[in-house]
């Protein structure tokens, strides 16, 4: 008996979720005998029902809500020999790993699109104990993002995260970053780390161009002392479709990596949007490690 489970933050998707529910439903009966719904109500609850989804050997997991709920279910089944087929659709702000999957971020969409039939193999990413399947970042703009609120996200959208990252361009701190790439050793004053997995960063599909979500290797962009005047010029170059950046961005691709400071800086990673392990990190890539329902096109 094939079996699928949903797994539904019912706070987001502007409070819709439950229609979204039943439409997934519709489109999945006449694939699967058995549908199990489960609703999140706090932190950690995806986690715990992907979990389960493993263990019992569901065939396939779907993930309703944001960046942060796609981040759970994905760690929920991460640590299993079995893991379940993943369809992601997307109820979050961004929604940057159903971006980068070409999966559309409007609900309706996404499900109306959904091709059983259409399954790639893509790359997880691993910080210290925790998978990721977006980005890793540290420093004063991506910390920025944690600030910000649900109202906010719900009044605003993507322009609540922009706001909150205006905030943080005056802080011209910087931070001596004591990094080894696959063995090669890197000391260098930096303010920002971003770490990616895919070409799609906080729904900008040109900040790593060339990159793929299943090329294997890990995406590294360090941002050197700047003003918050150098800072908004630098933002057109994350816009353009190659990687031919100012010398103030240093760029770099990994398959595992180790991450710390020199110093007292005490930082904490944004990962997949939330807050994350504090330093120092270890990061690495598993090649073509979960497999997704993508689109046919």
């Amino acid at each position: 008996m094939k079996k699928a489970m949903i797994v539904v933050n019912p706070s987001s998707g502007s409070e819709q979720a439950e229609k979204y529910v039943d439409q997934l439903k519709a489109q999945l009966q006449s694939h699967f005998e058995q549908i199990v719904v489960n609703k999140t109500t706090k932190a950690g609850d995806a986690i715990h029902f992907a979990n389960k989804a493993a263990f019992n050997q569901f065939d396939a997991l779907f993930l309703m809500g944001g960046d942060g709920t796609i981040n759970e279910g994905i760690n929920g089944i991460a640590i299993h020999e079995h893991q379940p087929t993943v369809g992601i659709i997307p109820l979050g702000t961004v929604n940057n790993f159903a971006r980068a999957l070409e999966i559309s971020v409007v609900p309706e969409e996404a499900i109306g699109n959904l091709e059983l039939t259409s399954q790639k193999k893509v790359d997880l990413g691993k910080i210290n104990d925790t998978y990721f399947v977006s980005t890793v970042s540290v420093g004063p703009i991506p910390e920025s993002v944690q600030n910000v609120d649900t109202d906010s996200k719900t009044k605003f959208g993507p322009l609540a995260y922009v706001f909150e990252g205006l905030k943080a361009l005056t802080d011209e701190h910087t931070a001596l970053f004591d990094l080894t790439l696959d063995g090669e050793k890197i000391e260098e004053h930096y303010s920002m780390l971003l770490i990616a997995l895919s070409n799609s960063v906080t729904g900008i599909g040109t900040v790593f161009s060339s990159a793929e979500t299943d090329d294997g290797y890990l995406q590294l962009l360090c941002l050197k002392e700047t003003t918050a005047v150098e800072k908004l010029q630098l933002i057109p170059e994350l816009f353009r479709k190659d990687e031919d950046y100012s010398d103030k961005l240093v760029l770099k691709k990994f398959k595992k990596a180790a991450i710390s400071t020199k110093g007292t800086e005490n930082f904490v990673c944004t990962v997949d949007g939330d807050a994350g392990p504090a330093f120092p990190i270890e990061v690495e890539i598993f090649h073509k490690q979960l497999t997704v329902f993508v689109p046919s096109n």
